[in-house]
């Protein structure tokens, strides 16, 4: 099971990365660190008014969406610890939205 696991990580190998060929400005969830320091910087922003935190709050969506992808894959290859980590991150993500439009609606 375990040798099947890593032909499968070594088989996702590819000589561009799609995002950057894509212009796409959202963190790529497969990297920690730039999922981190979104999280970060989008948490300490304030949002000024409903507008700008549902434009905020839709872009955190479509990260939510790339984890769900990674999730997918990693139910099906039983990598527990894979999807404890994008559970994590997923509810995350959903109580900062959460606390947003909290505060943006107060």
């Amino acid at each position: 099971m375990t040798e099947k696991r890593k032909m499968a990580v070594q088989s996702r190998i590819k000589d561009l990365d799609d995002k950057y060929l894509a212009c796409d400005p959202l963190p790529d969830p497969s990297n920690e660190k730039d999922l981190t320091t979104f999280i970060t910087l989008w948490n300490e922003q304030n949002d000024k008014d409903l507008r700008s935190a549902v434009d905020n709050c839709q872009t955190a969506e479509n990260v939510i969406k790339s984890i769900n992808l990674i999730y997918c894959e990693a139910l099906a290859q039983y990598d527990y610890i894979k999807i404890k980590w994008c559970r994590d991150y997923i509810k995350e993500l959903r109580d900062i939205i959460l606390r947003k439009y909290d505060e943006v609606s107060a």
